[in-house]
C-alpha cells in the first residue's frame, strides 16, 4: 500500500523453521543503511543450504566482502535490470531503472 510503513524488530532465530533455500529481494538499503545485510544475515541463519538475493550492483563489492567475512561463498549468478515503479512519497520519479546482482 503506498505510503505504508513498517517496523521489524530482532526475533531469537529459533523460533523460526530451518529451510532449505532463501531467495529474496531485501531492501537496497539506500534509505536505511544497512537493512539489506539484516535480511541477508537472517537468511544466512535460516537455510540449509543456499541463500539467493538481489542487490544494487553498486554495491557489488561491499556484499561479496561481507560475505567472505561470515565465511560463505558468495558469486554473482546474474546481472540484471530492475524497474522499480514509484510507489512511496519519497520516490521522486515515476519509475527507476537499477542495475542488479543476484548473489
Amino acid at each position: 500500500k503506498k505510503g505504508t510503513t513498517f517496523s521489524y524488530k530482532y526475533m531469537e532465530m529459533d523460533k523460526f523453521p530451518e529451510v532449505d533455500t532463501v531467495i529474496m529481494n531485501p531492501p537496497f538499503g539506500t534509505r536505511n543503511s544497512g537493512i539489506d545485510m539484516i535480511f541477508v544475515e537472517t537468511a544466512l541463519r535460516l537455510t540449509k543450504t543456499s541463500v539467493y538475493s538481489l542487490h544494487k550492483t553498486s554495491t557489488r563489492k561491499h556484499i561479496l566482502k561481507r560475505a567472505n567475512k561470515w565465511g560463505v561463498e558468495a558469486k554473482v549468478i546474474a546481472e540484471l535490470r530492475f524497474d522499480i515503479p514509484q510507489m512511496y512519497k519519497f520516490h521522486k520519479k515515476k519509475s527507476v531503472d537499477v542495475q542488479v546482482d543476484l548473489i
